[in-house]
């Protein structure tokens, strides 16, 4: 594969985030939700599993919350709390969105909402046919469930022993050069200039330089990639966009925007496509000279490899931290995400913030779920009933508190950032948005 990434820089996407004069503000939720954990015994939230997957992204904090919520819930409420609900399934976010719109989960995780329009075209327009109900984006909630960065990490073992202390620096231009091929070797000229402290040093009889020499390994570069559909990859491919805009183009001459599939399917011919975060990460670990896009937390749980600094919009050399994503987070909170009156997320893309220790590469996860459940049979493998739209619910609203006891905790512990105060009010908004045969759920 080979693209054409030269040329100015910082063309934007027209339709990206779709700004809409008709979004809902968190402010007109009906309720302010508090995480309640009371269940009664005519709940029968004991004996109800439903099933949950999609995006890879949110594998660690959803598999690390669902025991903590069952266990703070039998806290409150004994026996009559859920107590079988079985763990999340990391099929992809493209899957997350088929498996809650074929009722095989009654939440599905995508990082990129349902019903997200790229340059004119609905990205789920496969899925989202409009012929009937369960087709049709406005019979959907989308709740903010996490935020967190996307590393890069590399498996350099030359330079792990001289120069630990120096992570490899990067920036838009080079990341594109490696995903199209432009970019081979680690010991790339560009590669060398963005990272001088990674040099030989050679000294005259008087002990003064006289020769810095580029010590990055003459090592072939491997770029790894999502195999599978994929809201990482969306959020990598923006990032890649909004640096690169329209000079980003496929080698058919055709220009490139954000996907859930890599690159729109043009993969690198030298490159490995790894299925899920999971398997990224493997990839690039079990690979010398491999470099992969993954969650921040897959980067902490392998902890043998690090990850490189990336160069954002303000010039500085940045690592991918809780602090940095939530600094890049911030500067886009003069425009919220928000939910349109067609269902449509508008502003969710939050890459490449402009202030000086923003983590470029950063996004929001959203966990989707059927408004209504009266009349549809079963979701997820229950039975739709009041009570079982009602734990989902709880569950959700749980996900989205902050506090000891709630569900951002434990996202901060999986080393993702704490949802800002304005976007827990639009996941409390949109969880009170639910319904059963059209009345209030009645969540506290």
């Amino acid at each position: 594969m080979k693209m054409n990434l030269r040329g100015k820089l910082g063309v934007a996407l027209a339709t990206l985030g779709l700004l809409s004069t008709f979004a809902v503000s968190p402010a007109g939720a009906s309720a302010t939700l508090t995480g309640d954990l009371t269940f009664a015994s005519a709940d029968g939230a004991a004996s109800l599993n439903p099933a949950m997957g999609g995006s890879s992204f949110d594998e660690p904090f959803f598999n690390s919350a669902i025991p903590v919520f069952m266990s703070e819930a039998a806290k409150v409420s004994g026996s009559n709390a859920p107590s079988a609900i079985s763990l999340y399934s990391p099929t992809g976010s493209t899957a997350g969105k088929k498996g809650v719109v074929a009722g095989t989960y009654a939440v599905g995780a995508s990082d990129v909402p349902m019903g997200t329009v790229v340059n004119g075209t609905n990205l789920d327009s496969s899925i989202l046919t409009g012929t009937s109900p369960a087709t049709t984006l406005t019979n959907y909630v989308q709740v903010p469930v996490v935020l967190g960065g996307v590393g890069m990490m590399y498996n350099l073992p030359s330079l792990n022993a001289r120069f630990k202390k120096d992570p490899v620096v990067l920036n838009s231009t080079v990341l594109a050069g490696i995903y199209d091929g432009a970019i081979t070797k680690w010991n790339d000229p560009a590669i060398c200039h963005l990272n001088p402290k990674i040099v030989k040093l050679t000294k005259n009889k008087k002990g003064r330089i006289i020769r810095r020499t580029c010590e990055m390994p003459n090592l072939s570069v491997v770029p790894v990639y999502r195999a599978d559909g994929s809201g990482t990859s969306f959020i990598f491919m923006n990032y890649l966009n909004a640096t690169q805009g329209a000079n980003f183009k496929t080698s058919a001459g055709a220009e490139v925007y954000p996907s859930t599939t890599f690159n729109s399917g043009e993969v690198p011919s030298d490159g490995l496509g790894g299925q899920k975060n999971a398997g990224v990460a493997a990839d690039v670990e079990q690979t010398a000279g491999a470099i992969g896009y993954v969650e921040y937390s897959y980067i902490l749980l392998q902890h043998t490899l690090p990850a490189a600094l990336i160069v954002n919009a303000a010039g500085k050399d940045v690592p991918v931290n809780p602090t940095t994503v939530a600094a890049d987070a911030n500067s886009f909170s003069a425009t919220p995400p928000a939910e349109t009156s067609g269902g449509v997320v508008s502003n969710y893309s939050i890459v490449n913030g402009t202030g000086a220790g923003d983590y470029p590469i950063a996004g929001y996860s959203w966990a989707i779920v059927r408004e209504d459940w009266n009349g549809l049979g079963t979701v997820g493998g229950v039975t739709a009933s009041l009570n079982s739209e009602k734990l989902v619910a709880k569950f959700l609203d749980w996900c989205s508190q902050p506090g000891a006891q709630g569900g951002q905790t434990v996202a901060q512990q999986q080393g993702y950032v704490p949802l800002p105060a304005y976007v827990s009010a639009l996941a409390e908004h949109q969880i009170s948005l639910m319904t059963y045969n059209g009345v209030s759920l009645g969540l506290s």
